[in-house]
């Protein structure tokens, strides 16, 4: 009875796989793209706008300022906001001392992470001044304040994307629009 149920299954199985091997060859290819022409006129940039409430750290925040960042004491301020705004500490169980980290917006947040990186390296090396780098990340840094309370499904879908290169990522910050609510 065992050889039957096996011889059974085992004849059902290579059935099932020949059937599957004589249907790939009609199967249309989806993935497959033939004469393809992008005209970069009708590639459609996309653009983002959020509400910012960040405002610019008075020379006494930055004095009072402890922590220090390699990008200057204005990036050690928005740094500290991201953070505190970003990763949040809560509780597992009501009245357990043990803890556990949540990121909002993960998107985001390993995006501004490798951008930082990236600069500090660029930095480092002497491949970008030291200013140029501060200006950018303070703008990066700005974006990712203004988006933690936004609908923002699109503009980290185009994070996601763009993950694997910086220059890209910068790119995508660069074209949201800030709106100041002050």
């Amino acid at each position: 009875m065992k050889k039957k149920f096996i011889l059974t299954v085992a004849f059902l199985s290579i059935s099932l796989f020949a059937q599957q091997m004589w249907a790939m060859p009609f199967c249309p290819v989806r993935d497959k793209k033939e004469n393809v022409k992008t005209d970069a006129s009708s590639a459609k940039v996309e653009t983002w706008e959020f509400y910012s409430t960040v405002e610019t750290p008075s020379s006494e925040e930055l004095a009072a300022l402890v922590s220090n960042h390699k990008l200057g004491k204005k990036v050690a301020f928005l740094y500290d906001s991201f953070k505190d705004t970003y990763v949040v500490k809560e509780e597992v169980v009501p009245g357990d001392p043990t803890r556990r980290t949540v990121i909002r917006k993960p998107e985001i947040y390993n995006a501004v992470r490798t951008i930082e990186k990236e600069l500090n390296r660029q930095v480092r090396k002497d491949l970008l001044p030291q200013d140029k780098a501060e200006q950018e990340f303070t703008g990066v840094l700005k974006v990712a304040l203004a988006a933690i309370d936004s609908d923002t499904e699109s503009f980290e879908t185009a994070l996601q994307e763009n993950k694997k290169d910086v220059s890209h990522l910068l790119g995508v910050f660069r074209r949201v629009s800030l709106k100041s609510i002050y």
